[in-house]
């Protein structure tokens, strides 16, 4: 299980493509396809607080592994989505027995 470490609990569509150093028009290609398969943006961590989108990184990041990330890393972008996740988390180990707690 990962556990996550940010600064802040949502983070702007600026400072999530910083991050993940990505284009935003790779950020709405994903979106689009998501939508086209029926689903909500706010499964993917979007938040629209007034005019602002805002992203939940826990939220996405799950999304992320779950939808995105399925082959080994190939390109800069996927190499960059796993570095921002290890920047990002870390693993916690889980009791087996309760000698472990």
């Amino acid at each position: 299980m990962l556990n996550y470490h940010f600064n802040s609990k949502l983070l702007n569509t600026e400072s999530l493509l910083k991050e993940l150093q990505i284009p935003i028009s790779n950020l709405d290609y994903w979106k689009t396809q998501w939508r086209k398969r029926g689903n909500e943006d706010w499964d993917m961590g979007l938040r629209i607080i007034g005019r602002r989108a805002y992203w939940d990184p826990i939220v996405f990041l799950d999304w992320l592994n779950k939808y995105q990330l399925k082959n080994k890393p190939k390109d800069q972008r996927d190499i960059n989505l796993i570095a921002f996740v290890n920047r990002n988390s870390s693993v916690q180990k889980e009791s087996v027995n309760n000698y472990d707690k």
